[in-house]
């Protein structure tokens, strides 16, 4: 016995070593200091950055052998009352150390490296989510925990933002690429809505290829303008594009407007996404559940959106053929940037998303799929 306890001793020292040297030298990157070797990823923190628990956030920067960007925005949930601020499902703490982005923003997805990547050699920032803001806050949101505790959520997902992009700028050396592609997933796909202006105005105004991504990103609720506002926090030149239902078509709108034909705009969105389904229920009912009754009202949702996007010149992709986790009901997949699905072709598209995402980054802007909307299930 004494000699089996030694072993296992030994067995567990081995586990927890390896476990070490995985959380030190792959879960964690280097901060980012001047002139960053092209390839590496390296980590961007200030001061000033920090989760919604007031904790220290941190994004990611990887240096492109091109003179290119791809600014990548995480998802999650969204806080928009005292309700989803004590609900800690909704993705408003950081997720270990490095860990949210590693999983799903660089492993598989978009910003992974992989053959015909049409963002291959391209520089990356990657915003993981923390926030519960749409990446859009500067506000603290004070609410009364679970067992009554008085709380403070902090929506310092735009703070985090320009942190980011100001040091990055300043140390990396991209203040003038020739191409720029701002995309995101969930709430990460809002953000990207949200934000692209700023990115363009503020820091990239001379990028000759603008691109938008919005994945999976399509919610109708009256109060956008006032959550912003009243609840996030976000700066009025954003808020103030928000003047209907639908907060991703209005940034897209204002986008058309200020850059007209010298920015591609794309949206995708599986057919019954049920997260958003859900999210959406909760938005106009307040119950967070989902059946396929809200799977057939986010599909007549986005039936409806598609004409409105297309009067604008978005492009589109719309896809099914993937279901929502293993549930049995009729609903889809929510998103598809950050997984290993963005590199296969649809059967019936015939394309992948990455492939329409690389033709539009080229001036080659089809829509795909849009039949499907019309499809029973």
């Amino acid at each position: 016995m004494k000699k089996f306890l030694t072993i296992l001793a030994i067995i567990i020292a081995v586990i927890a070593v390896s476990a070490a040297l995985v959380y030190f030298l792959v879960l964690q990157y280097p901060n980012l200091k001047e002139n960053p070797k092209e390839g590496k990823w390296y980590r961007v923190t200030t001061d000033e950055m920090k989760t919604s628990e007031g904790d220290p956030y941190r994004a990611l920067f990887k240096k492109g052998s091109e003179n290119k960007v791809l600014i990548y925005f995480a998802g999650g949930g969204v806080s928009i009352n005292e309700e989803t601020a004590r609900d800690d499902t909704y993705n408003t703490a950081e997720i270990g150390i490095d860990l949210l982005a590693n999983l799903t923003m660089n492993m598989g997805g978009l910003a992974s490296d992989a053959e015909n990547s049409p963002v291959d050699g391209w520089s990356m920032i990657l915003f993981p989510y923390a926030t519960g803001d749409f990446h859009a806050g500067t506000g603290k949101f004070h609410y009364t925990d679970k067992d009554g505790t008085e709380k403070i959520l902090y929506h310092n997902g735009y703070t985090n933002y320009t942190q980011t992009m100001q040091k990055v700028v300043e140390l990396a050396g991209i203040s003038d690429p020739e191409a720029v592609v701002v995309t995101g997933y969930s709430a990460g796909g809002f953000a990207a809505a949200l934000l692209a202006d700023d990115v363009f105005t503020n820091y990239f105004p001379n990028a000759e290829s603008k691109t938008v991504l919005v994945d999976a990103s399509l919610l109708l609720n009256d109060d956008w303008h006032n959550i912003a506002t009243d609840v996030w926090k976000t700066p009025t030149a954003i808020s103030d594009k928000l003047k209907s239902d639908n907060l991703t078509l209005d940034c897209f709108a204002a986008l058309r407007e200020k850059y007209g034909d010298n920015i591609n705009l794309l949206f995708d969105s599986s057919t019954r996404d049920g997260d958003l389904a859900k999210v959406q229920n909760y938005l106009d009912t307040g119950v967070m559940d989902v059946t396929e009754k809200e799977a057939d009202i986010y599909q007549q949702t986005l039936k409806d959106t598609i004409p409105q996007f297309q009067e604008i010149g978005v492009s589109l992709f719309i896809w099914d053929g993937l279901p929502w986790y293993d549930d049995p009901r009729n609903m889809t997949a929510h998103t598809i940037i950050a997984t290993p699905t963005v590199w296969l072709p649809f059967e019936e598209q015939k394309q992948s998303v990455a492939g329409w995402l690389g033709d539009a980054i080229n001036g080659e802007l089809k829509d795909y799929g849009l039949d499907l909307v019309n499809k029973q299930y």
